[in-house]
């Protein structure tokens, strides 16, 4: 029988051979004959337009060059793009520049550090206790480091909740914030990792789907042996997470021990030297685990099209339209294939023809967004709205002006940066749907008269202004500045009209120099800045 730190040690260093070793116990299976990303992409885009053809749907028109590039930017990276990478990309003629955009995005420092606050605000919704920010800043540097190296997903997901803390003392917090309680895990786990609403099942058997209190608590039993040891007389000097002999639930109201069953399969075998939180990642993680891997594809294409592929895991035979779970599932079984390769799963989507349309315009007939027949606009994040506005004022916080820099160029980290927590704090909104606007009025106050968006935007700290009262620019070439600068795009006659004439009304430099600050201001406020779309 293996340790538990030999199965852990696997699953840290992404070891893709022994892992499947050590859940099947034989060779790994040979991913020979699995479809390229390309070709994975091409069958995605006929499922889809075989589904548009039955129900006579035409889709949106293809989005332009620079609501591509912005779009791509936003959910690869988490910043929107410099105004030169804009030009260089209407300029470039390549017909394979969309692909190629993708691949220099995923290559970026950048995309690491966005996917580890994206993963974080999964893992951690709320934001954690001031006291525990050392933590939540080693969790976000604990998983940039493994979407830093495109770390097998089933390892990363591993990692995680095989984690002691101790020294490493992020993935830990994923325990700290639940108060290591089993029936919080278990809703946690259920629902990040197999796609599924078990806590819906934690009081009564859930009203929508075939899961009984039962089943609850027996995946709730997995995780009742998970202890903090505390040391008698002195401070723990670091959280750390123990897997003891001992440990039950019972059915609420009862007395009755239910021990660890594996949701819709057998029960977990104890005495065998194995703790029951390696069991459950073993059975979580295996390659034959549809609700696993499903889960990883609902998330990702929700990630890129602002809704998932279907809306729950929990009965997805009845309710999900039936192509729409056709489609994952074969996603799903590409994804096991190419060796839970996030990386390559993203190189698919970000390629189909849905991901490069338009959004509907407004006026259009109400689309079924479960055709994915047109784009769907999303609210900027508060992380990504505060990085784009550092990387608009670069010169206003020097400490990060590694994050101002071209795609290529390393990434600092921001996870100290108390103005970015104060700030993601602060507009955080409440959960819901991702293409739902959930921001209240003090957060639109925030964002027209706080601090951040005035030094990004005020004459004399902005360096974007700065660099456009320079005299060999004329006011048009400003106007267009700044409309590349914020919504990476040029302005339509009629904004470049308005524009330039405000401007030529100027009768002082002073006078000129504050209506190019208003201006830029607008543009930060307007509703096109705030989402991506």
């Amino acid at each position: 029988m293996r340790s538990f730190s030999y199965f852990q040690a696997v699953l840290q260093t992404g070891a893709p051979v022994l892992l499947a070793l050590a859940l099947t116990g034989g060779a790994a299976n040979a991913a020979d004959g699995k479809p390229s990303s390309g070709e994975m992409t091409e069958h995605v885009d006929q499922l889809l337009a075989e589904r548009w053809a039955t129900e006579k749907i035409e889709p949106t028109a293809t989005s332009s060059d620079t609501e591509f590039l912005r779009r791509a930017s936003l959910d690869f990276i988490g910043v929107i793009p410099r105004a030169a990478e804009v030009r260089q990309f209407l300029a470039d003629k390549d017909p394979a520049k969309r692909k190629k955009l993708i691949d220099r995005l995923l290559a970026s420092p950048r995309y690491a550090t966005h996917m580890a606050t994206t993963w974080r605000n999964r893992i951690i919704p709320q934001e954690p206790d001031p006291s525990r920010a050392r933590e939540a800043a080693a969790l976000q540097k604990w998983l940039r480091t493994r979407f830093a190296k495109n770390l097998r997903y089933d390892n990363l997901v591993g990692g995680l909740l095989l984690t002691n803390g101790g020294d490493e003392i992020g993935p830990a917090l994923y325990f700290q914030t639940h108060d290591v309680a089993p029936e919080k895990m278990a809703a946690s786990a259920a629902e990040l990792f197999l796609g599924v609403k078990l806590q819906c099942a934690q009081c009564h058997d859930h009203p929508f789907a075939d899961w009984s209190q039962r089943d609850f608590w027996s995946f709730a039993a997995f995780f009742a042996r998970v202890k903090t040891p505390q040391n008698r007389g002195m401070q723990m000097v670091a959280y750390r997470l123990v897997d003891s002999d001992i440990g039950e639930v019972h059915l609420p109201n009862s007395e009755e021990t239910v021990p660890p069953k594996y949701p819709r399969g057998k029960s977990a075998a104890d005495g065998d030297g194995t703790s029951r939180r390696t069991q459950l990642v073993f059975w979580l993680t295996s390659r034959d685990n549809h609700y696993f891997s499903r889960a990883a594809v609902n998330w990702a294409w929700s990630h890129l099209f602002g809704r998932p592929l279907v809306a729950s895991l929990d009965n997805i035979d009845h309710g999900a339209p039936p192509a729409n779970v056709k489609l994952l599932d074969e996603l799903a079984e590409y994804f096991v294939h190419s060796g839970f390769d996030l990386q390559s799963l993203w190189r698919v989507l970000a390629n189909t023809q849905a991901y490069q349309l338009k959004v509907s315009a407004e006026g259009d007939a109400q689309r079924d967004p479960d055709l994915f027949a047109s784009m769907l606009a999303k609210p900027l994040t508060p992380e990504q709205l505060y990085d784009s506005f550092l990387l608009l004022a670069p010169e206003a916080n020097a400490g990060n002006a590694a994050m101002t820099g071209p795609i290529g160029q390393p990434a600092s980290s921001l996870d100290g940066d108390p103005l970015r927590i104060e700030f993601a704090r602060r507009m955080r909104p409440p959960p819901g749907e991702a293409t739902e606007y959930r921001a209240g009025t003090l957060q639109a106050l925030m964002l027209m008269n706080g601090k951040t968006v005035s030094g990004v935007t005020a004459p004399d700290t902005s360096s974007l202004l700065g660099a456009l009262e320079a005299p060999f620019m004329t006011d048009a070439q400003r106007v267009e500045s700044l409309f590349l600068a914020t919504l990476a795009r040029t302005p339509d006659e009629g904004e470049r009209k308005l524009f330039r004439e405000t401007l030529a009304e100027c009768k002082s430099s002073d006078d000129h120099q504050r209506a190019l600050s208003d201006m830029f201001w607008a543009l930060l406020n307007s509703t096109e800045f705030a989402f991506n779309h």
